[in-house]
């Protein structure tokens, strides 16, 4: 019997993912002040305010995240005995534990620039986890076949990754903004990342590219090949417009929740892949 509440799971962690964003993106991570759990010392605070409904919202939605993924872990701790399912179960609770710890402090210390960049760091470390540990659970036969497009998988990954990592730093740190400026210190700094962002862009571009055409090939993963290659476009094309749009709130929180999605997918493809590899070794 497969476990479904490993995948309803990794849907309430993309949705708390997305409302984080969106947090973000409407600038409401201060609108319940320094109080925790509470908001602004009201247990239930001015619902006129949308900052607050958003932040709010989040805030609850973060607690019931945390006992969604707390009883993920005990059913998947009884049902396999598979030493690295079960480790895999564990460093999503640690990873729980981190990101509970990042996100009370981010709001204690009124949101503070690093502290928010660790969060979606840590966050989307989380769902992937979780997506691994999904697999794990619910894959129970592997076709050899994906072994041929494992490789460019893995390098789309970590240069999705690694492209992830460096827009929330480009943004957080605000040098989305400074990139707009003419007259800064931190002009050359601002140039310099977006360029990183852009190559790192190509990159998962040619090496998603290259998986797509391998599973066709191989006659393997066709549906969610064609699905990833759509999801990967869609999110450049939405890069290009955010930079377009000086990073406007809307386009930058599209822009996010497609790179959420396309995260998701490909971790979804590559567990298979690792899952596979181990089964043949």
């Amino acid at each position: 019997m497969k476990n479904t509440f490993s995948l309803f799971t990794i849907f309430i962690t993309i949705t708390a993912l997305i409302l984080g964003n969106l947090v973000v993106a409407t600038n409401s991570g201060d609108a319940c002040g320094t109080d925790y759990p509470l908001c602004n010392g009201q247990l239930i605070p001015d619902v006129t305010n949308y900052h607050i409904i958003i932040e709010y919202s989040h805030r609850l939605f973060t607690m019931f995240l945390g006992l969604i993924i707390l009883i993920n872990f005990i059913i998947a701790w009884k049902k396999s005995k598979n030493r690295t399912i079960r480790l895999f179960s564990l460093f999503t609770l640690s990873l729980l534990f981190i990101q509970s710890m990042i996100g009370g402090l981010n709001v204690l210390f009124g949101t503070p620039t690093g502290f928010t960049t660790l969060d979606v760091i840590f966050s989307l470390f989380l769902l992937i986890s979780l997506i691994f540990l999904h697999v794990g659970l619910n894959v129970s036969s592997f076709d050899k076949k994906t072994n041929a497009i494992r490789q460019p998988l893995l390098k789309g990954f970590f240069f999705l990754l690694s492209e992830t990592f460096i827009g929330a730093l480009f943004k957080h740190f605000e040098l989305s903004q400074q990139i707009f400026q003419i007259h800064t210190s931190r002009f050359n700094l601002s140039y310099l990342t977006y360029f990183i962002h852009g190559i790192l862009g190509l990159l998962i571009l040619f090496y998603i590219s290259y998986a797509v055409f391998l599973t066709f090939k191989s006659k393997v993963f066709k549906k969610k090949a064609l699905l990833l290659i759509s999801l990967t476009f869609l999110t450049t094309i939405g890069g290009f417009i955010t930079k377009s749009e000086q990073i406007s709130p809307f386009t930058s929180s599209v822009h996010m929740i497609l790179t959420i999605l396309t995260l998701a997918l490909l971790s979804h493809m590559t567990a298979i892949c690792f899952y596979n590899q181990m089964k043949s070794e």
